[in-house]
């Protein structure tokens, strides 16, 4: 049904391109969209909305994802795409827009996924600053994505004068990743008292032995 006029009841215009939609299936999944399309909004009595800002590849796969669940990182629309590490940031920033909690877990899982490579890659910093300008300070999901990542690449990254020059700006993403660095979570440890007994596993104090049984 995705970009199907068949049936489609309303129209969603991305930069002069227009997306077929069906309310029965983009209402139901975003709030958003919901109150956009009621009549007492122009939206919702022209049937039409229209988007004119932010990332056009963003927005496509964000209304893929309302119809199939998921969304390709290839698109076959002939639009231009947005770089490889800044497509998951964006696909984010609308789909917290449009209240889409479940896309948002997609879209980091996609980041991490593609991080695993992709870290080396130059536009790394500019991901990091992506994901801290869109997001608010309280919504640590991509930013702890790549927090992680710079934190398990280390010294790697700290050679390299672009991510140097990403410290040297501040902002909330260096406070985050020199905590995550210097002050980890705590691992788990194991207990020296053995859950039946006392140091080691030894029968505490009063406690019966085999020998007085």
């Amino acid at each position: 049904m995705f970009n199907d006029p068949t049936y489609s009841d309303a129209t969603v215009v991305i930069y002069g391109k227009s997306l077929p939609v069906h309310k029965c299936v983009v209402c139901t999944q975003s709030e958003y969209l919901e109150k956009a399309f009621q009549d007492s909004f122009a939206e919702g009595i022209s049937g039409v909305l229209a988007y004119n800002d932010g990332s056009e590849a963003a927005y496509w796969r964000v209304f893929e994802y309302l119809y199939t669940g998921d969304y390709p990182d290839n698109l076959s629309h002939d639009i231009e795409d947005d770089p490889a590490l800044l497509k998951e940031p964006r696909v984010y920033a609308l789909a917290d827009m449009f209240f889409l909690e479940d896309l948002k877990v997609v879209a980091i899982a996609k980041l991490q996924h593609k991080l695993q490579d992709f870290w080396t890659n130059d536009s790394f910093p500019e991901c990091i600053r992506e994901i801290y300008a869109t997001t608010p300070a309280n919504d640590l999901g991509m930013r702890s994505a790549v927090v992680e990542i710079a934190k398990d690449h280390i010294k790697e990254l700290g050679s390299k004068s672009i991510f140097k020059d990403l410290i040297r700006e501040g902002g909330d993403f260096v406070v985050q990743y020199f905590e995550s660095a210097i002050f980890p979570p705590p691992s788990a440890t194991f207990s020296t008292l053995h859950p039946r007994g006392g140091l080691f596993g030894g029968p505490s104090k009063g406690s019966a032995t085999l020998g007085g049984l």
